[in-house]
Formats: C-alpha cells, structure tokens, sequence
C-alpha cells in the first residue's frame, strides 16, 4: 500500500462538493506548510513570552500575537468534516463560529447549511426564511477577513456566510436566536467569553464544538469547567485525539 493510499484509507473522503473541496484542500495544505515551517519561530516566542510575561503562551505577548496576526491557524480536514456532519444531523441552519481566520472551517459550516436548506432538513422543521440560513463568523485581523471573505466566494457559499468584523465580545451581542451550532476555534482567552454571549442565542439540542482541549487543557481550564459542570447548560463529551475536541449539547 502506497502512503497515499493509506492516507486514503485512513479518512473518509471529503463531505464537500467539488468546487468548495477545491478551495478547502488548498487552504488545509497552505495550514500544514505554516505548521511545518512554524515550530521553531514558535518556540522562540514562548521562550520570550516566558521571559516577559511569565507564561509559555506565545499569545500572551505583543510579539507573538502580532506573529501570529497573519497565520491560518485552521481546523483539520477530519475535524471540519465531522462539523459539517454534525450540523448536517442536527439540520443546522444558524450557526456562529468563533474564529473565522482565513474561513476553512467556514466552507464546511456554510456547505452544511446550504445542504440542509437545499434538503429542506432545516427550513422544513424549524419554520425559518431562507435569508435567516447563516454563519455568523467572527474575526478580529482586517487583513484575514478580505483573503476569508474571497475564499468563501471562491467556494461558492457566500449566501450563507456573514462575517462580524471586530471584537467578537461585541460583535456576538448583533446576532439573535435561535442558534443550532456554535464552533470555538479561536485565541483561548476568547473561547468563554464567546460561548457565555451566544448561550442564551442555543435552542435546546444545540450543539458547540471547542477545538484542541486536550493539548490545551489548562489555557482551556474555565471554558471546561463552565461546559462540564453537572448544574450548568450543557452536558459534555471530549473526543481525544489530534489535539481534542469537546463537544457540548445545550440542555
């Protein structure tokens, strides 16, 4: 068995169409050459980050989010897909993302919504208007959300996609319920915050997905205690592997 052929094996294939698989498979291989070249500079900037603030998050100083400002930073193929998957089961059609970046895991979420809508899975139980089917992306780099925004236009789901350009703390508060799917994939010190603004927005059955908990479990401590407490709005499960991810269902 060739390596290609094992890494074929390895994934189901893509849930995308062509024409927005095209646009993915270009931004996830661009991510994994940034993630190849990016170990050592990112191992200098937690060592200065360390010196200077006393942590080894390279996001905690000004240097490291400035080299951070222009970085993919992208959900995996297989991750992306099984937010696809899921928002298809729960025939999303209003969902927020946390995190848009350059709009990789954008395409899958707005993808997910133009098929529920095309299958009337979504419109069909929940009563809604074909102009309410959105993601509500955020991102605070002007310069990602230009590169994001042609992106998505290239992968042909623009319909479906509305990004809130800013500080997600005030951003989030202009969108309205109900939502179906929330995805957390942004600088951590913003994961909560997030979700606690949009909480009140999830219907009964929603679903959020936060992205790395198990690598990041400790910068991800709050966020996992808020979702995992026994009284609070969510019941939880953690899929390990690849970093982690925990998925959340509002009760």
């Amino acid at each position: 068995m060739t390596d290609r052929t094992a890494r074929t094996a390895a994934y189901a294939p893509s849930p995308l169409d062509d024409r927005a698989r095209a646009v993915a498979d270009r931004l996830h291989a661009r991510s994994r050459r940034q993630t190849r070249t990016a170990f050592a500079p990112v191992l200098a900037h937690a060592v200065t980050s360390r010196l200077r603030e006393g942590s080894w998050d390279p996001t905690q100083s000004a240097d490291g989010k400035a080299w951070l400002a222009d970085k993919l930073v992208a959900l995996d193929p297989h991750k992306a897909a099984l937010c696809y998957q899921l928002c298809r089961a729960i025939g999303a059609r209003r969902v927020v993302e946390a995190g848009t970046s350059y709009g990789v895991s954008t395409i899958y979420l707005a993808a997910a919504v133009r098929d529920n809508v095309t299958d009337g899975t979504s419109l069909a139980a929940q009563g809604g208007a074909l102009s309410d089917a959105k993601v509500f992306g955020t991102e605070h780099e002007p310069g990602k959300v230009a590169e994001a925004r042609a992106n998505i236009a290239a992968a042909g789901v623009s319909e479906h996609v509305d990004i809130l350009v800013g500080d997600l703390r005030e951003t989030l508060t202009t969108v309205r319920g109900p939502i179906d799917f929330m995805l957390v994939d942004i600088w951590i010190p913003m994961a909560l915050p997030a979700l606690q603004i949009v909480t009140p927005l999830l219907r009964p059955g929603a679903l959020v997905v936060c992205d790395n908990v198990v690598s990041g479990r400790r910068q991800y401590a709050d966020y996992l205690a808020h979702v995992r407490d026994p009284a609070g709005p969510f019941t939880s499960v953690t899929l390990p592997g690849h970093g982690g991810l925990e998925v959340s269902r509002k009760n």
